[in-house]
């Protein structure tokens, strides 16, 4: 990377070492990406995937709920729930954003409610607005509410809290730094400008009216908080390098992680590139930990994730689980995508 970089680099992480290749979920016929995901208190993994397709018999758009039991690399995928009635592809339709678990209740932010708008910024991002959240009681077998009683209008309409993504802290949500959820949130699905921070407490997940966001960071130590999302301020901000983002706590060296990516263009296989930061607190201050183009355009990787039940005891060594490209090369049939599928691969954080 030649640009100039608008963070300090960490002074706590040297930077990401990888510890071998990515290794491809090995069934080819289970398809999908994006992969909001959370460790629940019966110790599966529980995650959902964006125009998902099994076996090609059913349907490949929408979203569902997914679980995954075992470790990498012979970890297992099973489907709770096909949310079947949740249909569009791409942006046209509702679209996972973040998932956790709260005293054995998941809780799964969606986007798009309303459907596919003009990005915000024109070329090269895709929209990503007017966010829901859903919430289960029987690990992903039934969510409420049913489609049938969701109401037309978003928890959270427009692109300022439009993809909200969980800061997930261990199994259960163990380990949270008090009573509230928190969620981050970019501006655009990809490739967008702002990431916001919401907080709610962790009771009224469900509740809009309950919700409050940062407004104002002037006193890093001490931020302001308000329940009206027009004040929302941006807690980090890079000119179209925000996409739907994943925050952790890795509590073995006392530092929030927020992952998120841009594509080159607004389609795969053209590229993308990895960030990386951590911060003292999940408003900031942010220091960037890793940005650099992301393996290759083939598999032109997006929506990193880090799986805490994945995390060694070192605190530092895991497993990385992301999104492969949707395209198909050139010398196969278009239903031939051979990344576009769950994808993981071994890291460790080298620290100072």
């Amino acid at each position: 990377m030649n640009e100039t970089l608008p963070f300090p680099h960490s002074t706590v992480i040297k930077g990401i070492e990888w510890l071998g290749d990515r290794l491809p979920y090995p069934d080819m016929s289970v398809t999908g990406d994006s992969y909001p995901l959370t460790w629940a208190d019966d110790d599966a993994i529980y995650m959902s995937s964006g125009d998902p397709n099994w076996h090609g018999v059913l349907k490949d758009d929408g979203m569902d709920v997914e679980k995954i039991d075992g470790y990498p690399p012979r970890y297992h995928v099973t489907r709770p729930d096909d949310l079947w009635f949740f249909r569009g592809s791409g942006g046209h339709g509702p679209k996972p954003a973040g998932m956790i678990c709260v005293e054995g209740k998941l809780y799964l932010a969606l986007q798009n409610m309303l459907g596919t708008k003009p990005p915000v910024y024109g070329e090269h991002s895709q929209h990503g607005s007017d966010s829901y959240i859903l919430v289960s009681s029987e690990h992903g077998q039934y969510w409420q509410p049913h489609f049938t009683e969701m109401p037309k209008v978003p928890m959270f309409p427009g692109y300022r809290f439009g993809g909200p993504s969980f800061v997930n802290f261990g199994k259960n949500n163990a380990g949270a730094r008090d009573e509230y959820v928190y969620a981050v949130s970019g501006d655009q699905w990809d490739n967008g400008n702002d990431l916001r921070l919401g907080r709610v407490l962790s009771t009224t997940i469900t509740d809009p009216s309950a919700w409050e966001w940062v407004c104002d960071i002037s006193n890093v130590a001490l931020p302001q908080w308000s329940h009206n999302l027009d004040d929302a301020v941006a807690i980090l901000s890079w000119e179209r390098h925000i996409s739907i983002p994943d925050m952790v706590y890795l509590s073995a060296i006392k530092r929030y992680i927020l992952l998120t990516w841009r594509l080159h263009t607004d389609f795969t296989p053209s590229g993308s590139d990895l960030m990386i930061f951590e911060s003292p607190e999940p408003w900031g201050p942010f220091s960037l930990v890793h940005y650099a183009p992301w393996e290759d355009t083939r598999v032109s990787p997006y929506c990193p994730r880090i799986p805490l039940k994945w995390m060694e005891p070192d605190g530092v060594t895991g497993w990385m689980l992301y999104s492969g490209s949707w395209g198909s090369p050139d010398d196969q049939g278009p239903s031939w995508r051979p990344y576009y599928r769950p994808n993981v691969r071994k890291f460790r954080f080298e620290l100072y």
